[in-house]
């Protein structure tokens, strides 16, 4: 019973020892903008990229808006007249 509580302890002892390690290297991503990396990584870069993405989401969804609003003035009879 002893030879297994000190093979338990030193199995937890090994796995803590080894969860406290260096994390590995991350690689250089290059930004949006064509740059080669050279800025450094801070805390609010997942917030940065989530309000980029849905900016772009919202630019999407505006010019799609547009389109399906000159298609109703069209329908309605509103819009400019297609032939001149």
């Amino acid at each position: 019973m002893r030879t297994l509580a000190r093979l338990t302890l030193t199995a937890f002892a090994l796995s803590g020892l080894l969860a406290c390690g260096a994390p590995a290297p991350q690689e250089k991503r290059s930004d949006a903008a064509g740059q080669d990396g050279d800025e450094e990584e801070t805390v609010f870069d997942d917030t940065i990229e989530t309000q980029e993405r849905a900016r772009a989401v919202e630019d999407l969804t505006l010019g799609r808006k547009s389109d399906v609003d000159e298609a109703l003035e069209k329908a309605e009879g509103n819009g400019a007249p297609d032939e001149p």
